[in-house]
């Protein structure tokens, strides 16, 4: 198994949105690559973290015990009894507590599966992790299976057993969330495996690449083809998808960073500014600035 190298210590990106590693949630774990835990024994500066973030991992909240709010990405979720979160690397959150929570935290560094497993296990094959999935919540059914689930894997980290043992405890935690999920979300159809390219890509390439000819020919279809893929399982086209995930990009920076206008619009491949203002203004009805101004008022 070849080595990872481990993220560094807590660090602002170049977008400016403070990044966080598994190292920050806790300097002492001994496996840099995955950590879980107690929602309640989180360290005091993460119990009350209403300061946004990004996350260089994969993460599961399950909350037993509390109430608060949930935000991730511009929408907020309550925070109750037996409600179960998803977070993708890169995504944007904050929570704020209005009673004192109790349950279990699952963080997972990218290439924690595949490596461990010794196969091509990813995380794409858990819907609720896969881009281009909007449900970041659910309220679990059998919450004592899941709980027993968490146990069983936080019994085995402290007995310090082999590697083994653990992944495929962290693979019940994932199946039995799957499950809540599936049954959560009948609707949920597994995604496209050229859909799955799609958003892959566009993941990694959306500052430079704006065009749905671009991505069609990367994942070897037309650009016709690829636009029923999105209507079919989406209800809008691949050019509506590739604005609203730059769309997303623009609100994270001017809510979340201290970069001004002109250099959110380089950042994110526009380099005339006018256009930029003029293509956010026609997806969201206010200008940059505007839109800077009125949610930094909101308490």
């Amino acid at each position: 198994m070849k080595t990872l190298n481990p993220p560094s210590k807590i660090q602002k990106d170049i977008k400016n949105i403070p990044l966080l590693h598994l190292t920050d949630v806790n300097i002492n774990i001994k496996n840099p690559f995955f950590y879980t835990g107690r929602l309640e024994d989180l360290p005091n500066e993460f119990q009350i973290f209403d300061s946004s973030h990004r996350h260089s991992y994969y993460a599961l909240f399950f909350f037993t015990e509390g109430e608060g709010i949930h935000t991730i990405d511009f929408h907020s979720h309550s925070i109750a009894k037996n409600s179960l979160f998803f977070l993708r690397p890169g995504q944007v959150h904050s929570w704020t507590f209005s009673k004192p929570v109790k349950g279990y935290a699952l963080k997972i560094y990218p290439d924690y599966l595949s490596e461990e497993g010794g196969q091509t296990t990813n995380f794409q094959n858990y819907p609720f992790f896969q881009l281009g999935n909007e449900n970041s919540k659910l309220v679990v059914k059998d919450s004592e299976q899941l709980k027993n689930d968490f146990e069983r894997l936080l019994i085995e980290k402290k007995s310090n057993s082999n590697s083994s043992m653990v992944y495929l405890l962290i693979q019940l935690v994932l199946q039995q969330s799957l499950n809540e999920f599936k049954s959560s979300f009948q609707d949920i159809v597994t995604i496209d495996s050229k859909l799955g390219d799609f958003f892959r890509l566009l993941e990694n390439h959306f500052k430079e690449q704006k065009t749905t000819s671009y991505y069609a020919k990367q994942i070897g279809t037309s650009s016709g083809n690829l636009n029923q893929l999105c209507q079919k399982q989406y209800g809008k086209s691949a050019k509506a998808i590739i604005q609203e995930r730059l769309i997303l990009e623009i609100k994270r920076l001017l809510l979340h960073s201290d970069l001004n206008i002109n250099q959110i619009a380089l950042t994110l491949g526009f380099d005339d500014n006018s256009y930029f203002s003029k293509f956010f203004k026609n997806l969201t009805n206010n200008s940059p600035e505007k839109f800077r101004s009125l949610k930094r008022k909101l308490p």
